[in-house]
């Protein structure tokens, strides 16, 4: 049977049920909160940037050789990635003579983590 010209209908169930952000935490209505989130969140959504993010949590500090080295790409790319952790704030600079080194900023992806979480709770 074609589900096209079926007269059954579908019913999806939403993720969200209506009503349930206004119970949710104070923090997820809040314009600041709700735009660092979604910009740590962005970040973090490419595979690449948690593979580096990953880097330098082994190496405590690393600079940009030593990530391109590690993932074998080009240092354009890594550099491009390392822009978009910067500007989420989930990675500082630290310059020692002509080496940038990057460090996480664990605070943030801690906050990261219980946004999630707390999220998590209301949409499961």
């Amino acid at each position: 049977m074609d589900i096209c010209r079926s007269k059954r209908q579908i019913q999806f169930s939403p993720i969200i049920t209506p009503g349930i952000m206004q119970s949710s935490p104070s923090f997820f209505r809040s314009d600041a909160h709700l735009k660092s989130s979604s910009a740590i969140f962005r970040a973090l959504a490419h595979p690449l940037r948690i593979q580096i993010c990953a880097i330098i949590d082994d190496k405590n500090a690393a600079c940009v050789q030593e990530i391109y080295d590690a993932l074998n790409i080009e240092q354009s790319v890594a550099s491009q990635h390392l822009r978009i952790l910067r500007q989420a704030n989930l990675v500082h600079t630290r310059r020692e003579g002509k080496y940038i080194y990057y460090l996480l900023d664990y605070g943030k992806i801690e906050g990261a983590k219980k946004a999630a979480g707390l999220f998590a709770a209301f949409v499961l």
